[in-house]
């Protein structure tokens, strides 16, 4: 609402973008300047878990808030170092492109599809994609667009969830594949177990690792390998 009086402020986004801008572009900061995608990956990361762990921890609002602004920056930077370097792309055409595909994505908001639930999204999300990227009904894989390089434990959330969304596995038999290491651990009687007592489980199942001289990580990678193999052979 309008107090009658006019704000003369640039807007705040604008304006920091111009201020990124400006420590990137030549005759900025010597630093900034010298970074690319490659080199500034693992700050987004940092930033990224920092304001994680501060939704996490609960921390007061302000430093939510500003860590979050953190990962602002980083978009920002990368962004700029495009524009600078002439990628072909900058904070306006990424913005452009993610609104444009928000609103694809989304028909029940801002088309005819009507009002869905969070259980009939689940099951057209793959759909509302393919649409939107103008492919052929069912053209694409249950694992398509998962990145490799994700780390192992998220990366394995990821393929279990849409495993399951495709009927391919179903996550409420952990004892359906006997070579599983978590069958050991989580059996019918465990199924609704805490977040802490999972946890326990899955440091349990590190320790376990560390003794036996096993990078859990690796570990973890190799056995999502097999139960995307093992399921996508399956549902052929």
């Amino acid at each position: 609402m309008s107090d009658g009086t006019s704000d003369t402020r640039p807007n705040p986004i604008e304006a920091l973008r111009e201020t990124v801008r400006r420590m990137v572009w030549p005759g900025g900061c010597a630093w900034h300047e010298a970074q690319t995608h490659e080199s500034l990956t693992r700050y987004l990361v940092e930033e990224s878990a920092e304001f994680i762990d501060a939704v996490e921890r609960d921390l007061p609002a302000d430093e939510v808030s500003s860590e979050l602004g953190d990962v602002l920056y980083q978009v920002l930077f990368h962004a700029a170092i495009a524009e600078r370097d002439g990628e072909g792309y900058d904070l306006d055409s990424v913005a452009r492109s993610l609104n444009d595909k928000l609103i694809a994505r989304h028909p029940h908001v801002f088309g005819d599809r009507g009002y869905m639930t969070v259980d009939e999204l689940h099951a057209e999300w793959e759909r509302l994609k393919e649409e939107a990227a103008g492919e052929e009904r069912g053209s694409r894989g249950p694992l398509d667009g998962i990145p490799a390089g994700m780390p192992a434990l998220a990366r394995a959330a990821k393929v279990v969830d849409r495993l399951h969304r495709a009927g391919l596995i179903n996550t409420s038999a952990a004892d359906r594949y006997p070579e599983n290491p978590m069958a050991d651990i989580i059996g019918p009687d465990e199924q609704r177990l805490a977040e802490f007592g999972i946890g326990d489980a899955m440091l349990a199942l590190v320790t376990r690792a560390n003794a036996a001289g096993v990078d859990p990580d690796r570990a973890l990678r190799l056995a999502v390998d097999r139960l995307a193999a093992r399921a996508l052979h399956t549902g052929e």
